[in-house]
Protein backbone atom coordinates (compact mmCIF):
# COMPACT_ATOMS: atom_id res chain seq x y z
CA UNK A 1 0.00 0.00 0.00
CA UNK A 2 1.42 3.38 -1.04
CA UNK A 3 2.00 5.94 1.72
CA UNK A 4 -0.57 8.73 1.53
CA UNK A 5 1.57 11.30 3.31
CA UNK A 6 4.16 11.73 0.53
CA UNK A 7 4.11 11.71 -3.27
CA UNK A 8 6.32 12.55 -6.26
CA UNK A 9 3.37 14.22 -8.05
CA UNK A 10 4.38 17.85 -7.69
CA UNK A 11 2.47 20.62 -9.45
CA UNK A 12 4.25 22.74 -12.06
CA UNK A 13 4.30 25.66 -9.63
CA UNK A 14 5.85 23.54 -6.87
CA UNK A 15 8.55 22.20 -9.21
CA UNK A 16 9.34 25.68 -10.51
CA UNK A 17 9.71 27.06 -6.97
CA UNK A 18 11.83 24.26 -5.55
CA UNK A 19 14.03 23.26 -8.51
CA UNK A 20 16.57 26.14 -8.20
CA UNK A 21 17.47 24.82 -4.72
CA UNK A 22 17.42 21.08 -5.51
CA UNK A 23 20.35 18.88 -4.56
CA UNK A 24 21.63 16.73 -7.43
CA UNK A 25 20.33 13.17 -7.90
CA UNK A 26 17.85 13.01 -5.00
CA UNK A 27 14.11 12.59 -5.75
CA UNK A 28 11.66 15.44 -5.06
CA UNK A 29 8.51 14.83 -3.03
CA UNK A 30 5.64 16.78 -1.52
CA UNK A 31 3.48 15.95 1.48
CA UNK A 32 -0.27 15.56 1.51
CA UNK A 33 -2.18 18.83 2.20
CA UNK A 34 -1.65 20.18 5.71
CA UNK A 35 -4.42 22.47 6.97
CA UNK A 36 -3.64 25.62 8.96
CA UNK A 37 -5.99 28.56 9.60
CA UNK A 38 -8.37 27.33 6.92
CA UNK A 39 -5.65 27.15 4.20
CA UNK A 40 -3.67 24.22 2.80
CA UNK A 41 0.11 23.99 2.78
CA UNK A 42 2.64 21.46 1.49
CA UNK A 43 6.17 20.55 2.50
CA UNK A 44 8.18 20.14 -0.72
CA UNK A 45 11.72 18.81 -0.73
CA UNK A 46 14.05 15.89 -1.19
CA UNK A 47 14.68 12.65 0.64
CA UNK A 48 17.58 10.22 0.50
CA UNK A 49 17.16 7.05 -1.51
CA UNK A 50 16.35 4.97 1.59
CA UNK A 51 14.58 7.53 3.79
CA UNK A 52 11.04 8.05 2.51
CA UNK A 53 9.59 9.69 5.59
CA UNK A 54 11.16 13.09 6.14
CA UNK A 55 13.24 15.53 4.18
CA UNK A 56 16.96 16.17 3.99
CA UNK A 57 16.12 19.58 2.45
CA UNK A 58 12.68 21.19 2.22
CA UNK A 59 10.49 24.30 2.05
CA UNK A 60 6.83 24.98 2.85
CA UNK A 61 4.66 26.14 -0.06
CA UNK A 62 1.07 27.37 -0.14
CA UNK A 63 -1.66 26.18 -2.51
CA UNK A 64 -0.28 28.34 -5.35
CA UNK A 65 3.32 27.20 -4.99
CA UNK A 66 4.60 30.27 -3.13
CA UNK A 67 7.20 29.96 -0.35
CA UNK A 68 5.74 30.89 3.03
CA UNK A 69 7.64 32.84 5.67
CA UNK A 70 9.47 31.33 8.62
CA UNK A 71 6.64 31.95 11.10
CA UNK A 72 4.11 30.12 8.92
CA UNK A 73 6.52 27.29 8.06
CA UNK A 74 7.32 26.42 11.68
CA UNK A 75 3.87 25.07 12.78
CA UNK A 76 3.46 23.21 9.45
CA UNK A 77 6.81 21.48 9.93
CA UNK A 78 6.03 20.80 13.60
CA UNK A 79 2.66 19.14 13.06
CA UNK A 80 3.85 17.05 10.09
CA UNK A 81 6.91 15.84 12.01
CA UNK A 82 4.78 14.88 14.99
CA UNK A 83 2.39 13.01 12.67
CA UNK A 84 5.37 10.99 11.37
CA UNK A 85 6.65 10.34 14.87
CA UNK A 86 3.17 9.29 16.05
CA UNK A 87 2.85 6.84 13.14
CA UNK A 88 6.26 5.25 13.63
CA UNK A 89 6.24 5.15 17.44
CA UNK A 90 2.73 3.73 17.77
CA UNK A 91 3.35 1.03 15.13
CA UNK A 92 6.63 -0.05 16.76
CA UNK A 93 5.91 0.29 20.48
CA UNK A 94 2.29 -0.81 20.93
CA UNK A 95 3.05 -4.55 20.44
CA UNK A 96 6.08 -4.20 22.72
CA UNK A 97 4.13 -2.52 25.51
CA UNK A 98 1.26 -4.98 25.18
CA UNK A 99 3.71 -7.85 25.62
CA UNK A 100 5.41 -6.17 28.56
CA UNK A 101 2.04 -5.67 30.28
CA UNK A 102 1.97 -9.47 30.71
CA UNK A 103 5.39 -9.58 32.39
CA UNK A 104 5.74 -9.22 36.14
CA UNK A 105 9.47 -9.20 36.93
CA UNK A 106 10.68 -9.73 40.46
CA UNK A 107 12.36 -6.46 41.57
CA UNK A 108 15.14 -8.23 43.46
CA UNK A 109 15.92 -10.56 40.54
CA UNK A 110 15.91 -7.58 38.20
CA UNK A 111 18.35 -5.71 40.43
CA UNK A 112 20.65 -8.73 40.58
CA UNK A 113 20.59 -9.05 36.77
CA UNK A 114 21.55 -5.40 36.34
CA UNK A 115 24.34 -5.62 38.90
CA UNK A 116 25.77 -8.68 37.15
CA UNK A 117 25.75 -6.78 33.86
CA UNK A 118 27.39 -3.73 35.44
CA UNK A 119 30.22 -5.87 36.80
CA UNK A 120 31.27 -6.63 33.22
CA UNK A 121 31.97 -2.93 32.57
CA UNK A 122 34.21 -0.33 34.14
CA UNK A 123 33.80 3.20 35.42
CA UNK A 124 31.07 5.37 33.93
CA UNK A 125 29.43 2.58 31.93
CA UNK A 126 28.97 0.48 35.06
CA UNK A 127 27.44 3.48 36.85
CA UNK A 128 25.07 4.09 33.92
CA UNK A 129 23.82 0.51 34.05
CA UNK A 130 23.34 0.67 37.83
CA UNK A 131 21.12 3.73 37.31
CA UNK A 132 18.59 1.36 35.75
CA UNK A 133 17.78 -0.17 39.15
CA UNK A 134 15.53 2.58 40.63
CA UNK A 135 13.96 3.30 37.24
CA UNK A 136 13.06 -0.29 36.43
CA UNK A 137 11.55 -0.76 39.89
CA UNK A 138 8.97 1.96 39.05
CA UNK A 139 8.73 1.39 35.32
CA UNK A 140 5.43 -0.48 35.35
CA UNK A 141 3.60 2.34 37.18
CA UNK A 142 3.16 4.58 34.11
CA UNK A 143 3.27 2.09 31.23
CA UNK A 144 -0.51 1.83 30.99
CA UNK A 145 -0.77 5.61 30.57
CA UNK A 146 1.90 5.53 27.85
CA UNK A 147 0.09 2.71 26.07
CA UNK A 148 -3.21 4.62 26.13
CA UNK A 149 -1.48 7.62 24.54
CA UNK A 150 -0.04 5.38 21.82
CA UNK A 151 -3.50 3.95 21.10
CA UNK A 152 -4.86 7.50 20.73
CA UNK A 153 -2.01 8.46 18.40
CA UNK A 154 -2.55 5.38 16.25
CA UNK A 155 -6.24 6.21 15.88
CA UNK A 156 -5.45 9.81 14.88
CA UNK A 157 -2.87 8.63 12.35
CA UNK A 158 -5.33 6.17 10.80
CA UNK A 159 -8.01 8.86 10.60
CA UNK A 160 -5.57 11.16 8.78
CA UNK A 161 -4.63 8.37 6.35
CA UNK A 162 -8.32 7.87 5.55
CA UNK A 163 -8.82 11.60 4.99
CA UNK A 164 -5.62 11.75 2.85
CA UNK A 165 -4.80 15.13 4.35
CA UNK A 166 -3.77 16.40 7.77
CA UNK A 167 -6.64 18.50 9.08
CA UNK A 168 -6.08 21.24 11.61
CA UNK A 169 -8.26 19.35 14.11
CA UNK A 170 -6.30 16.09 13.76
CA UNK A 171 -3.00 17.94 13.88
CA UNK A 172 -3.96 19.75 17.07
CA UNK A 173 -5.06 16.50 18.73
CA UNK A 174 -1.82 14.77 17.75
CA UNK A 175 0.22 17.58 19.33
CA UNK A 176 -1.93 17.44 22.47
CA UNK A 177 -1.65 13.65 22.89
CA UNK A 178 2.09 13.77 22.09
CA UNK A 179 2.60 16.34 24.84
CA UNK A 180 0.71 14.10 27.28
CA UNK A 181 2.78 11.10 26.17
CA UNK A 182 6.03 12.96 26.75
CA UNK A 183 5.06 14.01 30.27
CA UNK A 184 4.88 10.31 31.15
CA UNK A 185 7.55 8.91 28.82
CA UNK A 186 10.20 11.61 28.40
CA UNK A 187 12.07 11.20 31.72
CA UNK A 188 12.49 7.48 31.03
CA UNK A 189 13.50 8.03 27.40
CA UNK A 190 16.10 10.64 28.33
CA UNK A 191 17.63 8.21 30.78
CA UNK A 192 17.68 5.44 28.20
CA UNK A 193 19.65 7.68 25.84
CA UNK A 194 22.06 8.84 28.54
CA UNK A 195 23.54 5.34 28.34
CA UNK A 196 26.37 4.90 25.88
CA UNK A 197 25.18 3.33 22.60
CA UNK A 198 27.82 0.61 22.64
CA UNK A 199 27.00 -0.32 26.25
CA UNK A 200 23.29 -0.57 25.37
CA UNK A 201 24.07 -2.63 22.26
CA UNK A 202 26.25 -5.09 24.20
CA UNK A 203 23.58 -5.34 26.90
CA UNK A 204 20.89 -6.05 24.30
CA UNK A 205 22.91 -8.64 22.35
CA UNK A 206 23.68 -10.55 25.54
CA UNK A 207 20.03 -10.56 26.64
CA UNK A 208 18.79 -11.58 23.17
CA UNK A 209 20.79 -14.79 23.39
CA UNK A 210 19.56 -15.69 26.87
CA UNK A 211 16.18 -14.15 27.71
CA UNK A 212 14.92 -17.31 29.38
CA UNK A 213 13.51 -15.58 32.47
CA UNK A 214 10.84 -12.93 33.00
CA UNK A 215 13.46 -10.47 34.24
CA UNK A 216 15.74 -10.96 31.24
CA UNK A 217 12.82 -10.71 28.83
CA UNK A 218 11.64 -7.51 30.51
CA UNK A 219 15.13 -6.00 30.35
CA UNK A 220 15.49 -7.03 26.69
CA UNK A 221 12.16 -5.33 25.89
CA UNK A 222 13.59 -2.18 27.44
CA UNK A 223 16.54 -2.42 25.06
CA UNK A 224 14.12 -2.87 22.12
CA UNK A 225 12.18 0.18 23.27
CA UNK A 226 15.37 2.25 23.03
CA UNK A 227 15.94 0.97 19.49
CA UNK A 228 12.38 1.72 18.39
CA UNK A 229 12.55 5.25 19.75
CA UNK A 230 15.89 5.77 17.99
CA UNK A 231 14.40 4.48 14.72
CA UNK A 232 11.48 6.88 15.10
CA UNK A 233 13.81 9.79 15.71
CA UNK A 234 16.01 8.78 12.76
CA UNK A 235 13.25 9.78 10.34
CA UNK A 236 14.78 13.24 10.70
CA UNK A 237 18.00 12.66 12.69
CA UNK A 238 19.73 10.42 10.13
CA UNK A 239 21.59 13.55 9.04
CA UNK A 240 22.96 14.37 12.49
CA UNK A 241 23.89 10.94 13.92
CA UNK A 242 22.84 12.19 17.34
CA UNK A 243 19.72 11.81 19.46
CA UNK A 244 19.74 12.10 23.24
CA UNK A 245 16.03 11.59 23.84
CA UNK A 246 15.06 15.26 23.55
CA UNK A 247 12.37 15.42 20.83
CA UNK A 248 12.01 19.21 20.97
CA UNK A 249 15.71 19.79 20.45
CA UNK A 250 15.70 17.41 17.48
CA UNK A 251 12.67 19.16 15.97
CA UNK A 252 14.35 22.56 16.29
CA UNK A 253 17.59 21.21 14.80
CA UNK A 254 15.81 19.83 11.72
CA UNK A 255 13.83 23.05 11.21
CA UNK A 256 16.91 25.27 11.38
CA UNK A 257 19.42 23.10 9.54
CA UNK A 258 17.47 21.55 6.66
CA UNK A 259 14.90 24.22 5.75
CA UNK A 260 15.59 26.11 2.50
CA UNK A 261 15.87 29.86 3.03
CA UNK A 262 14.60 31.75 -0.04
CA UNK A 263 17.45 33.73 -1.56
CA UNK A 264 20.18 31.46 -0.21
CA UNK A 265 22.59 30.06 -2.83
CA UNK A 266 22.26 26.43 -3.86
CA UNK A 267 24.28 24.12 -1.52
CA UNK A 268 27.72 23.35 -2.88
CA UNK A 269 27.54 19.58 -3.17
CA UNK A 270 28.64 17.83 -6.35
CA UNK A 271 30.25 14.73 -7.77
CA UNK A 272 34.01 14.92 -7.37
CA UNK A 273 37.05 12.72 -7.06
CA UNK A 274 36.42 9.20 -8.27
CA UNK A 275 32.69 9.97 -8.64
CA UNK A 276 33.18 12.74 -11.20
CA UNK A 277 32.24 10.41 -14.12
CA UNK A 278 28.96 9.50 -12.37
CA UNK A 279 26.57 11.40 -14.73
CA UNK A 280 27.97 9.57 -17.77
CA UNK A 281 27.98 6.17 -16.04
CA UNK A 282 24.46 6.76 -14.79
CA UNK A 283 23.33 7.38 -18.37
CA UNK A 284 25.10 4.17 -19.46
CA UNK A 285 23.46 2.23 -16.60
CA UNK A 286 19.97 3.39 -17.60
CA UNK A 287 20.70 2.64 -21.25
CA UNK A 288 21.62 -0.95 -20.36
CA UNK A 289 18.63 -1.48 -18.04
CA UNK A 290 15.93 0.10 -20.22
CA UNK A 291 17.22 -0.45 -23.76
CA UNK A 292 20.27 -2.61 -24.47
CA UNK A 293 19.50 -5.67 -22.30
CA UNK A 294 15.78 -5.80 -23.29
CA UNK A 295 16.80 -5.53 -26.96
CA UNK A 296 19.37 -8.33 -26.53
CA UNK A 297 16.73 -10.48 -24.84
CA UNK A 298 14.40 -10.00 -27.82
CA UNK A 299 17.23 -10.89 -30.23
CA UNK A 300 17.95 -14.08 -28.27
CA UNK A 301 14.28 -15.08 -28.36
CA UNK A 302 14.35 -14.62 -32.13
CA UNK A 303 17.66 -16.37 -32.85
CA UNK A 304 18.45 -18.55 -29.79
CA UNK A 305 22.11 -17.57 -30.27
CA UNK A 306 24.08 -18.77 -27.24
CA UNK A 307 26.59 -15.93 -27.69
CA UNK A 308 23.85 -13.35 -27.05
CA UNK A 309 22.80 -15.22 -23.90
CA UNK A 310 26.41 -15.26 -22.65
CA UNK A 311 26.68 -11.51 -23.31
CA UNK A 312 23.50 -10.85 -21.34
CA UNK A 313 24.83 -13.02 -18.50
CA UNK A 314 28.13 -11.11 -18.35
CA UNK A 315 26.27 -7.81 -18.28
CA UNK A 316 23.86 -8.90 -15.53
CA UNK A 317 26.42 -10.70 -13.37
CA UNK A 318 29.42 -8.39 -13.77
CA UNK A 319 28.78 -5.03 -15.42
CA UNK A 320 25.42 -4.07 -13.90
CA UNK A 321 26.35 -4.96 -10.26
CA UNK A 322 29.60 -2.98 -10.57
CA UNK A 323 27.82 0.12 -11.91
CA UNK A 324 25.04 -0.27 -9.32
CA UNK A 325 27.55 -0.28 -6.47
CA UNK A 326 29.22 2.77 -8.01
CA UNK A 327 25.83 4.55 -8.19
CA UNK A 328 25.17 3.77 -4.51
CA UNK A 329 28.61 5.05 -3.57
CA UNK A 330 28.06 8.25 -5.55
CA UNK A 331 24.75 8.89 -3.78
CA UNK A 332 26.35 8.32 -0.37
CA UNK A 333 29.14 10.66 -1.44
CA UNK A 334 26.57 13.44 -1.87
CA UNK A 335 24.79 12.61 1.39
CA UNK A 336 28.06 12.75 3.33
CA UNK A 337 28.83 16.17 1.84
CA UNK A 338 25.37 17.38 2.83
CA UNK A 339 25.73 15.91 6.33
CA UNK A 340 29.01 17.75 6.72
CA UNK A 341 27.47 21.04 5.61
CA UNK A 342 24.43 20.96 7.89
CA UNK A 343 26.18 19.48 10.89
CA UNK A 344 29.06 21.96 10.71
CA UNK A 345 31.52 19.14 11.43
CA UNK A 346 34.31 19.75 8.98
CA UNK A 347 37.16 20.20 11.46
CA UNK A 348 40.10 17.89 10.91
CA UNK A 349 41.51 16.37 14.10
CA UNK A 350 44.70 15.13 12.41
CA UNK A 351 45.99 13.91 9.04
CA UNK A 352 48.68 11.36 8.13
CA UNK A 353 50.36 9.75 5.16
CA UNK A 354 49.80 6.01 5.67
CA UNK A 355 49.40 2.70 3.85
CA UNK A 356 45.97 1.23 3.16
CA UNK A 357 47.20 -2.37 3.32
CA UNK A 358 43.63 -3.72 3.10
CA UNK A 359 43.41 -2.67 -0.55
CA UNK A 360 45.92 -5.39 -1.52
CA UNK A 361 43.70 -8.19 -0.21
CA UNK A 362 40.66 -6.58 -1.90
CA UNK A 363 42.40 -6.75 -5.28
CA UNK A 364 43.37 -10.39 -4.68
CA UNK A 365 39.77 -11.25 -3.77
CA UNK A 366 38.65 -9.54 -6.97
CA UNK A 367 41.15 -11.63 -8.92
CA UNK A 368 39.76 -14.88 -7.50
CA UNK A 369 36.19 -13.74 -8.24
CA UNK A 370 37.08 -12.87 -11.84
CA UNK A 371 38.72 -16.26 -12.38
CA UNK A 372 35.68 -18.10 -10.95
CA UNK A 373 33.22 -16.13 -13.12
CA UNK A 374 35.40 -16.79 -16.17
CA UNK A 375 35.37 -20.52 -15.44
CA UNK A 376 31.58 -20.55 -15.09
CA UNK A 377 31.12 -18.62 -18.34
CA UNK A 378 33.46 -20.99 -20.18
CA UNK A 379 31.60 -24.03 -18.86
CA UNK A 380 28.39 -22.77 -20.48
CA UNK A 381 29.78 -21.22 -23.68
CA UNK A 382 33.03 -23.13 -24.42
CA UNK A 383 34.41 -19.84 -25.75
CA UNK A 384 38.19 -19.68 -25.12
CA UNK A 385 38.48 -15.89 -25.74
CA UNK A 386 35.91 -15.26 -23.02
CA UNK A 387 37.82 -17.40 -20.50
CA UNK A 388 41.11 -15.84 -21.53
CA UNK A 389 39.73 -12.34 -21.01
CA UNK A 390 38.61 -13.11 -17.46
CA UNK A 391 41.94 -14.78 -16.64
CA UNK A 392 43.85 -11.73 -17.90
CA UNK A 393 41.71 -9.50 -15.68
CA UNK A 394 42.30 -11.87 -12.73
CA UNK A 395 46.06 -11.85 -13.32
CA UNK A 396 46.16 -8.05 -13.53
CA UNK A 397 44.16 -7.67 -10.32
CA UNK A 398 46.28 -10.19 -8.42
CA UNK A 399 49.50 -8.65 -9.73
CA UNK A 400 48.39 -5.17 -8.70
CA UNK A 401 47.46 -6.49 -5.25
CA UNK A 402 50.93 -8.00 -4.80
CA UNK A 403 52.62 -4.88 -6.11
CA UNK A 404 50.47 -2.62 -3.94
CA UNK A 405 51.44 -4.52 -0.77
CA UNK A 406 55.17 -4.27 -1.52
CA UNK A 407 55.48 -0.72 -2.88
CA UNK A 408 54.15 2.79 -2.27
CA UNK A 409 51.06 2.17 -4.43
CA UNK A 410 48.99 1.62 -1.27
CA UNK A 411 50.20 4.93 0.19
CA UNK A 412 47.28 7.22 0.90
CA UNK A 413 46.22 10.18 3.03
CA UNK A 414 44.19 9.47 6.18
CA UNK A 415 42.30 12.30 7.90
CA UNK A 416 40.35 12.07 11.15
CA UNK A 417 37.44 14.53 11.04
CA UNK A 418 35.08 15.12 13.95
CA UNK A 419 32.33 12.88 12.55
CA UNK A 420 34.08 10.78 9.93
CA UNK A 421 37.39 9.34 8.73
CA UNK A 422 38.68 10.07 5.22
CA UNK A 423 40.86 7.31 3.72
CA UNK A 424 42.05 8.43 0.30
CA UNK A 425 38.83 9.10 -1.68
CA UNK A 426 36.68 7.16 0.82
CA UNK A 427 34.60 8.98 3.45
CA UNK A 428 33.77 6.57 6.29
CA UNK A 429 31.25 7.99 8.78
CA UNK A 430 30.90 6.99 12.41
CA UNK A 431 27.65 5.06 11.92
CA UNK A 432 29.26 2.96 9.15
CA UNK A 433 32.05 1.73 11.42
CA UNK A 434 31.27 -1.40 13.40
CA UNK A 435 34.58 -1.69 15.22
CA UNK A 436 37.99 -0.01 15.60
CA UNK A 437 40.96 -2.07 16.76
CA UNK A 438 44.76 -1.89 16.80
CA UNK A 439 46.25 -4.96 15.11
CA UNK A 440 49.69 -3.85 16.28
CA UNK A 441 51.16 -0.52 17.39
CA UNK A 442 51.16 0.82 13.81
CA UNK A 443 48.15 -0.85 12.12
CA UNK A 444 44.56 0.26 12.74
CA UNK A 445 41.69 -1.95 11.53
CA UNK A 446 38.49 -0.13 10.60
CA UNK A 447 35.72 -2.73 10.36
CA UNK A 448 32.62 -1.76 8.35
CA UNK A 449 30.71 -4.99 8.98
CA UNK A 450 29.97 -8.00 6.81
CA UNK A 451 28.89 -6.18 3.64
CA UNK A 452 31.98 -4.01 3.18
CA UNK A 453 35.69 -4.71 3.26
CA UNK A 454 37.66 -3.52 6.30
CA UNK A 455 40.46 -0.98 6.07
CA UNK A 456 43.89 -1.80 7.52
CA UNK A 457 45.74 1.49 7.97
CA UNK A 458 49.47 1.20 8.63
CA UNK A 459 51.01 4.42 9.96
CA UNK A 460 54.64 5.44 9.67
CA UNK A 461 56.79 4.68 12.76
CA UNK A 462 57.29 8.38 13.46
CA UNK A 463 53.49 8.97 13.38
CA UNK A 464 52.56 6.16 15.78
CA UNK A 465 51.98 8.27 18.91
CA UNK A 466 50.20 11.08 17.07
CA UNK A 467 47.96 8.58 15.25
CA UNK A 468 47.03 6.87 18.53
CA UNK A 469 46.13 10.25 20.05
CA UNK A 470 44.02 11.14 16.99
CA UNK A 471 42.13 7.84 17.17
CA UNK A 472 41.42 8.36 20.89
CA UNK A 473 40.22 11.91 20.21
CA UNK A 474 37.98 10.71 17.36
CA UNK A 475 36.50 7.99 19.58
CA UNK A 476 35.81 10.55 22.31
CA UNK A 477 34.01 12.85 19.84
CA UNK A 478 31.83 9.98 18.56
CA UNK A 479 31.22 8.05 21.80
CA UNK A 480 33.13 5.08 20.41
CA UNK A 481 35.99 2.94 21.71
CA UNK A 482 39.07 1.31 20.20
CA UNK A 483 40.40 -2.10 21.24
CA UNK A 484 43.85 -3.65 21.03
CA UNK A 485 47.23 -2.72 22.44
Amino acid sequence: MKPVHMTKKLTKAQKKTYKPYALPEFPMYRTFPIEKNGCYFYIVGQVTQHEYDHFMQWMVLDDEGNVVNRETARPIHEVYTHWLWARKLSDACIPLFEERQQLYPDPDEMEQLIRQTAEQHDGERAAEILDFIPLLRNKTLNEQLVLECLYDLRELVQRTKSDEYLSEENGGQILSVWEKLQREHQPWIKHLFSIDAITAENFGIRLEKENNSVEKRYAYDTYLERNYVRTTASSISHLSDHFDGDWNKLLEWHFEKTRVEPGDPKPDILFRGKYKPYPVLNWIYKAFIYAIIPLEALLFLGTFNIGILVTIGVQLLVLIPIIRMYRMGATLHLIFQWKEIIADKSMVIAGFEAKNTGSASAFKTGAILAAVIGGIMYAFSREWPLLLGFLIVAALLYGYGELSARTSLSQTKVEFHEAWIKIGPNDVWSHQIRDLSWEDERTLKIDQGKDKAAFWIQFKPEDTEAAAAAVEKWCEENNRSVSGL
